[in-house]
């Protein structure tokens, strides 16, 4: 890790100044990657522009076009940008996929990409409680302490998804507190330690948790329901995308974690898997979107 820290800062003003001399004098064979400014919680704010650009430069390696990467403030700002046809790429939290499907299954093209952090296809979030709670549902646990690490989207709306499912209620009103914590893990750590009745938590997280330190599971339980299977941030291009650009991105994100700088990227990101997958494959989170906005 401390090879990886210092190869990070070694690259930072390298790839600042590059992505600088790029947006000053854009090019025929330029192209846009975009992001959401607070859809991407792996990283801390002052490396999203540069981990990004070390990826975008991997993802068209070879292809004979440049790619500069765009921060959006807001998503709205976002749309205006894609429907101009000024964006060829953009790497987005799940959460403004579904909360804005209509509009990306009216823009987007195929390929499209998951990006994972866990090792299988999907992830999903579960509740873990003390095991003084083993045996209860989640109603039973009404007016207790939850932790959430509240900055990764997704779990926030599963959290939401879960109990106005089981409650009818907001998790503002069916939790006596929601504790903000500063990673995913810690939720967990909360909920051993005492200070939390409960947490929601990515199901990989948690297994990882538990197989590093085995005894914690003398006082953790799962409460039931988990939440949906679901991507948590996906790639997508568009119909505008130049569809030679497509075709050296997509080649080049297969051998991604085939080679030691995509490794490295991948790491940086906490990612574990980019898979190709099909708008098919995007359909139950949607539907999940629909069901919470229906209940």
């Amino acid at each position: 890790m401390k090879i990886l820290s210092n190869f990070f800062h070694r690259m930072f003003f390298i790839v600042y100044l590059l992505a600088v001399s790029n947006v000053v004098s854009a090019e025929p064979n330029e192209l846009t990657m975009a992001y959401v400014e607070n859809g991407l919680t792996e990283l801390r704010n002052n490396e999203k522009q540069v981990a990004l650009q070390l990826l975008v430069n991997e993802l068209i390696k070879g292809s004979g076009f440049k790619m500069v990467v765009k921060p959006f403030s807001t998503f709205s700002l976002l749309q205006s940008s894609i429907v101009a046809g000024d964006v060829d790429f953009v790497i987005i939290n799940s959460f403004h996929y579904i909360s804005h499907a209509d509009f990306f299954h009216k823009e987007i093209a195929e390929p499209i990409w998951a990006v994972l952090h866990g090792p299988l296809d999907y992830e999903h979030h579960i509740l873990v409680a003390h095991k003084r709670y083993a045996g209860l549902s989640l109603q039973d646990l009404k007016g207790k302490q939850i932790s959430l690490y509240t900055e990764h989207l997704m779990m926030d709306f599963n959290l939401e998804y879960i109990v106005k499912k089981a409650s009818g209620l907001d998790s503002s009103h069916f939790f006596k507190k929601i504790k903000s914590t500063r990673t995913a893990s810690q939720a967990v750590l909360d909920v051993y330690f005492g200070s939390s009745d409960l947490c929601i938590i990515p199901k990989y997280l948690y297994d990882l948790t538990v197989e590093l330190n085995p005894a914690m599971l003398k006082k953790l339980v799962i409460i039931k329901p988990e939440s949906e299977q679901f991507i948590p941030v996906l790639l997508f291009n568009f119909k505008h995308t130049n569809p030679v650009a497509r075709d050296a991105v997509n080649r080049n994100i297969t051998v991604l974690d085939g080679t030691v700088r995509g490794k490295q990227i991948m790491e940086i990101f906490k990612v574990q898997t980019v898979n190709l997958i099909t708008e098919n494959e995007l359909e139950p989170m949607r539907k999940q979107y629909q069901t919470y906005q229906a209940l």
